[in-house]
């Protein structure tokens, strides 16, 4: 698959699109040869993964860029779309061998998005699914299969290992960037799933992005994350793996603090929240109707966990933020979870650094802020060999290994090690230099990280390079970074 000149190597794992169809007993009779008219062209993904549960996505964008048509569905109003779930991809081929099946009516007012809350699931194994529709003259369409990934159960003690991706700009001031670290990660066999830790878009207006301008609009906002979604290798990802999202401020627009908005940008914070919603798989229920005069949200706060070693807690840090950086409902499950939880790894992911230094959101809040280092230093304190906490960061366009403090100032005691993630491709002119702060900073480099956490020992991997302008640009690992399960703050090691 090579679109916008990406190229992509997928073909060892199944993409099956319309041709697959031949396998599923029938259906072969009536599917759409043009690939014009798939209406499947944003992918699939699935999301959320709970012990027992995991939401299935997709949304029906035959012309994923041209909101003129109605992105290709021309004035329908409503589609009847199908769905199979089952614990091998053949077993997709019937109602009566999947361990799931149903069926939803995606509607023109939410985009076409598709949301399938799959329960009764077994924990911690893989699922395969599709999707299945008709258009009103009989012609029949099916989908690529996904794969995901139930969570493993509370008592499982098997490590787990996950990547996290943050600030995928497409468009760079010299022209189009290529997600290098996306096709990588997209062709991993041993990662559980990926945490989307911000800047999923970007909002500006540039010569590569479409449109070219600023946008405001919702059919604005589904033609951008339709642009980013027409690359092969983020539509994989998510085609391969469950994903967890969290926006930071280019999902709506540059520095925005939601707990701050004044009534004229409600219209437009509506528009942005609704066209994350149609296209992530997020649990939940979808924001309200999109109305110039309210300000909806989402409750995107949530806890992630991962069997007995890995509980991560993923910070909304845009919504809120105004006069507090969480808002109070939010700030008190964070409180709450960190007193309580007992796996061997604590992990909080924040879009934002937690570091003292610069680019950090949290050092402007230091009520919250303190209130959440003087747990974190209470319970290593308390419980040292069974308390290990970690913190996954994003938005300063440099990987960077670091530390929490205790207090905003660089004497005060370390309460948690940090990963800052590289950008995808964004970029920045700041250099960072090794100091009391900084163990390693991956200047100007760009790709994802991979973590794992075990009882045993945590580590963090950057998987890097500087070859965003070339189509097939390369990334590669760098020496792994490992925390010893029961270890003081601090002892933190390249390996």
């Amino acid at each position: 698959m090579n679109e916008h000149n990406e190229p992509h190597p997928i073909a060892r794992r199944t993409f099956l699109g319309a041709a697959g169809a031949v396998a599923l007993g029938g259906l072969a009779t009536g599917v759409a040869d043009a690939a014009a008219s798939d209406p499947f062209k944003l992918g699939v993904a699935s999301g959320d993964a709970t012990p027992g549960a995991v939401v299935l996505w997709t949304r029906l964008a035959p012309a994923p860029l041209d909101p003129g048509s109605d992105f290709g569905m021309r004035g329908r109003t409503e589609a009847v779309v199908r769905w199979r779930l089952a614990t091998t991809e053949t077993g997709l081929g019937a109602d009566g061998t999947s361990v799931a099946h149903g069926q939803v009516t995606a509607v023109a007012s939410r985009g076409f998005a598709v949301h399938v809350d799959v329960t009764g699931l077994a924990a911690g194994r893989h699922y395969y699914y599709r999707f299945f529709t008709t258009d009103p003259d009989g012609t029949r369409h099916v989908s690529a299969v996904g794969r995901t990934r139930t969570a493993n159960a509370a008592s499982d003690t098997r490590a787990v290992r996950f990547a996290v991706v943050n600030c995928q700009n497409i468009a760079g001031g010299d022209g189009e960037m290529y997600f290098n670290g996306a096709r990588h990660l997209a062709d991993r066999d041993d990662i559980d799933f990926v945490v989307f830790l911000g800047d999923y878009i970007y909002e500006f207006g540039r010569a590569a992005h479409v449109p070219p301008r600023e946008i405001t609009s919702l059919d604005d906002y589904r033609t951008r994350y339709g642009q980013y979604k027409t690359r092969a290798s983020l539509r994989e990802i998510h085609r391969r793996f469950p994903v967890y999202v969290m926006p930071d401020d280019h999902e709506f627009w540059n520095d925005i603090r939601g707990g701050d908005l004044t009534s004229a940008q409600y219209g437009r914070f509506n528009r942005a929240l609704e066209a994350l919603w149609e296209h992530m798989p997020l649990r939940g229920g979808r924001p309200g109707p999109v109305q110039p005069d309210t300000q909806n949200h989402l409750t995107l706060y949530r806890r992630i966990r991962w069997g007995s070693v890995l509980d991560m807690f993923l910070t909304d840090v845009r919504q809120y933020r105004g006069p507090s950086l969480l808002g109070g409902t939010q700030q008190n499950a964070l409180l709450g979870w960190l007193r309580n939880t007992t796996t061997t790894w604590t992990t909080i992911a924040s879009p934002t650094p937690m570091w003292y230094g610069p680019g950090s959101g949290w050092n402007s809040y230091e009520g919250v802020r303190r209130d959440v280092t003087a747990i974190l230093a209470n319970r290593k304190q308390d419980t040292p060999v069974r308390f290990n906490p970690v913190v996954l960061s994003g938005d300063i366009h440099c990987g960077i290994v670091t530390h929490v403090r205790r207090f905003t100032d660089h004497s005060s005691a370390l309460v948690a090690t940090e990963f800052v993630n590289a950008p995808m491709t964004s970029q920045t002119s700041s250099e960072y230099s090794a100091n009391a702060e900084i163990r390693r900073a991956y200047n100007h480099l760009n790709g994802y990280m991979v973590c794992t956490a075990s009882p045993s020992a945590w580590t963090t991997r950057y998987f890097v390079g500087n070859e965003t302008a070339l189509p097939g640009g390369t990334v590669s690992g760098r020496a792994a970074w490992k925390i010893d399960a029961g270890a003081r703050v601090g002892s933190v090691r390249e390996v």
